[in-house]
């Protein structure tokens, strides 16, 4: 048995391990550039997208890196106007290089999901597709304006979550909410809308090639990590310059990296308070 599922579910697999909570990371809440920080008070950057990719996340645990896949064909589509679509073959890198180097899909050997940090620290060393992230940073989950705020200025989230049975059937129904059932296991998934609505949809999901709402429920009881990316195409942005603190930025990417921030500090740089 795998140690993130507690049962295989033919179709839908899942494949996200605990984090290390003493791991150090950039955390957003120390580089948003005002608290609390503004934000529309609806988004949606999924409608862009019409075609997911699954990843073979069907047959294998690689629900991270399919969510990181799905963050370019996101991020390229709104900021760079053509939509670049990783490869499978380039997904199964990540997949490797994220802790699984003897992953072999022939055979389903090393099939053992990811951590979400040591996948993102991949993703900004190793890189996807020949393109690196230039940083990762910890998004408060049970702050729901701060998850708002990251989405509406990197265009979306990568999101762990602690899924139950009942999840299997609502993914068909559209809308995750809080059902007590038989643990399933962890699973990354991408976010990329919200509504702010208190009942009902709020945060919206791609996962297995599909978007499914999240009430805020489910959130509060069921999403257990989330994180943003930055992808070189975020930072010449309008909403990244006025929604982070770049010289806060790269003050905690020196001290975690022991490398100066690779962030062009502009007028916008400074935190409002």
């Amino acid at each position: 048995m795998n140690t993130f599922e507690t049962l295989t579910m033919p179709g839908r697999r899942l494949g996200l391990r605990p984090s290390d909570p003493n791991r150090p990371v950039l955390e957003l809440s120390r580089i948003l550039a005002a608290a609390p920080p503004p934000h529309p008070l609806a988004a949606d950057h999924l409608t862009q997208v019409t075609d997911w990719g699954l990843y073979e996340n069907d047959q294998y645990g690689d629900c991270g890196p399919a969510a990181v896949a799905n963050s370019r064909k996101l991020v390229t589509r709104i900021l760079a106007g053509a939509e670049e679509s990783p490869t499978q073959a380039e997904v199964f890198d990540l997949y490797r290089a994220s802790g699984n180097p003897d992953f072999d899909p022939d055979t389903g050997a090393g099939d053992n999901g990811v951590e979400m940090a040591t996948m993102l620290a991949a993703v900004r060393n190793a890189g996807l597709g020949g393109v690196r992230s230039l940083a990762e940073a910890k998004v408060d989950v049970t702050d729901l304006d701060e998850v708002r705020a990251a989405i509406a200025i990197f265009g979306f989230l990568l999101l762990g979550c602690d899924l139950e049975i009942a999840q299997h059937a609502q993914t068909d129904s559209g809308l995750w909410d809080y059902q007590p059932s038989q643990e399933w296991g962890g699973h990354a998934v991408l976010a990329g809308a919200y509504t702010s609505a208190p009942s009902g949809a709020d945060v919206e999901v791609v996962t297995w090639a599909e978007v499914v709402g999240t009430t805020d429920v489910f959130w509060r009881r069921q999403v257990t990590e989330g994180w943003v990316c930055i992808w070189p195409e975020a930072v010449g942005t309008t909403q990244f310059q006025q929604g982070i603190d770049v010289a806060a930025l790269n003050a905690d990417y020196q001290a975690l990296t022991g490398r100066p921030g690779p962030f062009p500090v502009g007028a916008a740089g400074m935190r409002v308070s």
